[in-house]
């Protein structure tokens, strides 16, 4: 059995390794994007503080000590544009060589994940605006506070990831404002909770603007300032954490069923609508085990356990 699976962080490196441990004769290959495979996406923000002190920590599996560890093949920088499932095949392009290559299986398993939200306005590819979503995303981040360039940082979105950036932000002496244009903090928590937390973060030295949207990032070649629909902020940084959308665009013409959202919808056995082709992790929408409803998970342990099923 020939089984080929994209992306390799939590799902498709757990796809890959109970495979393989259940019939090591199957044939697993790995495509994935990125340089890196199976890193904690949750450890990066501490990675930014130092309370992880060392990159390496960041790494769960490297692509060659996993496919020594497992025996499945991993081949990085290889971005997936087009399925054909007529004939069962893949096509990839090879980033660095910029060649495309077709590879064939027998089961596909979807893994892809999501992509950070960067919205379309002035100044966001500015040098001092950051994502927080691979280990390369925190480690930029890390060196520019170690080379003390950021005094005054902007962090977009008061979600876990925005939260988490901020205290690690504030704990390395960086006075930093949050905002969010939601009304309150943690959207989908009680307000009780989110006020909570905002006078918690308040008592930091942490200030937070909600209902209050990003409008845009001015400044010659770096960060200078940010323009909101309150007021502008002066900042040397910018951390976006605004959001995710599940990485599917790449589907459009596959004939997979997709939600509302652009997540791959899956039956309870993390099946698509089509024949051989399975999905999981932070690209599907999952049944709600206590509503019976659809709902999105993006999260590890979410990631994980679909992996296994």
């Amino acid at each position: 059995m020939n089984v080929l699976i994209l992306g390799g962080v939590a799902t498709g490196t757990k796809v890959a390794a109970k495979l393989k441990r259940d019939n090591f004769a199957a044939q697993v290959t790995i495509l994935t994007k990125s340089k890196d495979i199976s890193y904690a996406g949750c450890g990066l923000p501490y990675y930014v503080g130092n309370l992880i002190t060392e990159q390496k920590d960041l790494i769960v599996n490297t692509p060659e000590s996993f496919a020594k560890l497992t025996g499945v093949n991993v081949i990085t920088e290889a971005e997936v544009t087009k399925i054909n499932p007529d004939k069962k095949e893949v096509e990839a392009l090879h980033l660095t060589t910029k060649e495309t290559q077709t590879y064939a299986y027998d089961k596909l398993v979807i893994a892809t994940g999501a992509d950070p939200i960067k919205p379309p306005i002035t100044g966001i590819d500015l040098k001092g605006v950051y994502l927080m979503r691979t280990p390369e995303d925190a480690i930029n981040l890390h060196a520019s506070l170690e080379a003390g360039e950021i005094k005054r940082a902007v962090v977009v979105g008061g979600g876990f990831i925005g939260l988490e950036v901020a205290e690690n932000l504030a704990a390395q002496g960086v006075r930093v404002f949050i905002i969010d244009m939601a009304e309150q903090i943690l959207p989908g928590f009680d307000p009780e909770i989110a006020n909570y937390v905002e006078n918690h973060l308040a008592d930091q030295g942490i200030m937070t603007f909600t209902g209050t949207k990003l409008e845009a990032i001015l400044g010659e070649e770096k960060v200078e300032k940010v323009k909101t629909s309150r007021r502008p902020m002066k900042a040397d940084a910018v951390v976006l954490a605004i959001g995710i959308r599940p990485n599917t665009a790449f589907l459009a013409e596959t004939g997979i069923e997709l939600a509302g959202n652009n997540a791959i919808v899956v039956n309870e056995q993390l099946e698509t609508n089509l024949k051989d082709i399975f999905a999981a992790g932070d690209c599907v929408v999952v049944n709600n085990m206590l509503t019976g409803k659809e709902a999105y998970s993006p999260m590890g342990s979410s990631a994980n356990i679909e992996g296994r099923i």
